[in-house]
């Protein structure tokens, strides 16, 4: 139950490439650590090969980046010290490739999420960003994304999309009452249909099955008829106030055409808040 959860100081990882994208989830970070007294992990892995083996680093020069790289963090660790008193900072600087010890540290320390700021130039990538997708799909603990444009308030209402289908088998129940407590948040489920194109004879069992696990947390259910999912979700986000999208990325439903670059042209879902990607269970 939700009031047996008890929640101490947690860590959040924020890579960084010292770029003005990883800064801007930095200060997001940041302010979200001052807000739920959150430890910050900044973390940095300097890259011994790109996907394609374009640049590859070389053993005898791997000293000398090292020492580079670490100076450049230790130097921006002490400004963020200095400028954020209150704030718990640790620091590493790791060589490898990014996602396999990225993973491993999640695995090592499991953080209460990873926190990544959006990269790329293509459509689709503007909006997720070729990195944070494979976060998303790789790595064991909830990411975080947040939007260029994203500013830090208090989370209040999270919407979580729900497509009303095993639910009780995919929904990361624990996942979502520990975030809810942590930010003292209401729940506000989201469900998007159009003509009941996705109405089944097992939807009002699905549908009970939503009100028992989610009896125990401040929620409201939402029902919107929309052809267009991520339109439905840009306006819900709009119109309810909502501090935080959370996501089950699932496989064969319509959230997978949030991640699908064959539906780029049709992203016309460009959030100005975070969202919250939670492993399915």
């Amino acid at each position: 139950m939700l009031n047996k959860i008890k929640i101490t100081i947690s860590t959040i990882i924020i890579p960084t490439d010292f770029s003005t994208v990883a800064d801007n989830a930095l200060r997001y970070g940041i302010d979200m650590a001052k807000q739920y007294n959150f430890q910050i992990l900044l973390y940095h892995v300097v890259q011994l090969s790109t996907a394609n083996f374009s640049h590859i680093v070389y053993v005898e020069d791997i000293d000398k980046i090292m020492t580079e790289h670490k100076d450049a963090m230790k130097n921006k660790m002490e400004k963020l010290k200095l400028e954020n008193p209150n704030v718990d900072f640790e620091y590493d600087v790791e060589a490898g490739l990014l996602f396999d010890n990225l993973s491993l540290k999640c695995e090592k320390i499991k953080p209460i999420a990873v926190l990544m700021g959006i990269t790329g130039s293509g459509a689709l990538d503007k909006f997720i960003g070729s990195n944070a997708v494979l976060a998303i799909k790789h790595l064991p603990c909830p990411v975080m994304i947040i939007p260029k444009s994203a500013k830090f308030t208090p989370i209040k209402n999270i919407c979580l999309a729900c497509d009303l289908k095993n639910v009780l088998q995919s929904t990361p129940l624990l996942s979502i009452k520990v975030f809810t407590k942590i930010f003292n948040a209401k729940i506000h489920i989201l469900n998007v249909d159009y003509k009941n194109k996705n109405f089944s004879a097992q939807t009002p069992e699905e549908l009970q099955n939503l009100e028992y696990i989610f009896d125990d947390l401040p929620h409201d259910l939402h029902f919107v008829e929309y052809e267009n999912v991520q339109n439905a979700i840009t306006d819900f986000v709009d119109s309810e106030n909502i501090d935080l999208l959370m996501m089950v990325p699932k496989k064969h439903t319509f959230f997978e055409s949030l991640f699908q670059k064959s539906n780029s042209k049709e992203m016309a879902y460009e959030t100005h808040i975070p969202i919250l990607n939670l492993q399915q269970v």
